[in-house]
């Protein structure tokens, strides 16, 4: 039970995808920030868009790696929080940096730290 779990604390990152593909409202309930405004790019809409679709597909493709105890959900685990802290680092804004600290701490702890282990996930 515990192994069937685990796998879904790795998806929440990429479910964030929605926040830059729902448009903008206008007026006073519009929001915390402009997700399609960079401060690199200025407005970049589309960039936003693909680099979430992209984080979340890798995420949810990395979950089902671990619960089918591949091998190889641990890179794509790594490639889909890059994905995320590169949309993040491009469209930053403080409402971002838990979400930054999170993907950045998934990307230590599996390339130095080799967390999960094997014996814990079966992978």
């Amino acid at each position: 039970m515990k192994r069937a779990i685990r796998p879904a604390r790795t998806i929440p990152p990429g479910g964030s995808a929605a926040v830059w593909g729902i448009p903008k409202a206008a007026g006073k309930g519009a929001g915390p920030f402009d997700p399609a405004h960079s401060w690199l790019f200025r407005d970049a809409r589309p960039l936003a868009i693909l680099l979430a679709i992209l984080a979340a597909v890798l995420y949810v493709i990395a979950a089902a790696g671990l619960v089918a105890h591949a091998d190889w959900w641990r890179p794509i685990a790594v490639a889909a929080s890059g994905a995320s802290v590169v949309l993040m680092t491009v469209f930053f804004n403080p409402w971002l940096i838990a979400g930054w600290r999170l993907s950045t701490r998934l990307i230590a702890g599996i390339l130095w730290f080799e967390w999960p282990s094997e014996s814990m996930v079966g992978a």
